[in-house]
């Protein structure tokens, strides 16, 4: 396992290591409840755009030590000076939709609070495993501010309208262990068991048929109906019939053995 080393901008708090095709992303922040900056954010698209760049079948995120990230600093932000529109298009907007369609599986570790921008980094993973006592939410009610950070698309599509306008409407913060039983999050895990359990999840997932699971991804995000969807799967079939992935896989089959991928 490579050591952890910085990615992009210098001093910026994240982190990321390989793991053979997993690289592990950490976010360890100088602000407190790793509260994130622009410059934070730069890196952290920095070094998602890295890790595939650099061949990951697969990204792991997660906070250091107890804290995922309680969202943005509000102590950078001048209410009199600052735009938020530029805030959101230029710095928030492009790092979520970097780790939202980023062509591999993504999976969040949350601990503790993930609040605000927070709560849409983990969110914005394709699976989100979390400790029974980590924090969930966006409760901008308090700032007089409208939720960001993709929450009202999170909100909607998992738990649906009443719910979601609750949670927006009081601000109320859900327990890792009720986030799960409402299915916003995949399950809600012992502190003492979460980077373990994740980080075999994340290594056998990115030792799978990543084409495959590219293909996957892209149908799950585009989302539509029966047809639409199985229109799109017949496309990617295509894509990877000849892959060398689905030719192992097909071997291993017919010699009942596991197979063995890789990436290709």
């Amino acid at each position: 396992m490579e050591p952890i080393s910085p990615a992009g901008h210098a001093n910026a708090g994240i982190h990321r290591r390989h793991d053979g095709p997993l690289a592990v992303i950490q976010l360890a922040l100088p602000q407190p409840r790793n509260s994130f900056r622009a410059e934070n954010a730069h890196a952290l698209r920095d070094a998602l755009s890295q890790a595939v760049g650099e061949g990951a079948r697969a990204v792991l995120l997660h906070g250091a030590d107890t804290v995922f990230s309680a969202g943005w600093d509000v102590t950078s932000i001048n209410s009199a000076v600052d735009d938020p529109v530029i805030t959101l298009t230029e710095i928030v907007g492009p790092v979520l939709r970097e780790l939202r369609e980023l062509p591999v599986p993504t999976i969040a570790a949350v601990a503790g609070p993930a609040l605000g921008f927070g709560f849409g980094l983990a969110l914005c993973c394709d699976i989100v495993l979390v400790t029974d006592d980590a924090l969930l939410g966006s409760p901008f009610r308090r700032l007089g501010m409208v939720p960001d950070s993709g929450a009202h698309h999170i909100l909607l599509n998992r738990l649906g309208f009443g719910l979601a306008s609750e949670l927006i409407y009081t601000g109320r913060l859900l327990s890792g262990g009720e986030a799960a039983s409402l299915r916003l999050v995949n399950r809600a895990l012992p502190a003492g068991q979460l980077m373990a359990q994740a980080t075999a999840l994340a290594l056998e997932i990115a030792q799978g048929p990543t084409q495959a699971f590219m293909g996957s991804k892209r149908i799950l995000l585009d989302g539509g109906g029966f047809d639409t969807m199985f229109e799109h799967e017949t496309r990617r079939l295509r894509r990877v019939f000849n892959s060398a992935d689905l030719r192992e896989g097909m071997a291993a089959f017919q010699q009942r053995r596991e197979p063995r991928f890789v990436g290709r």
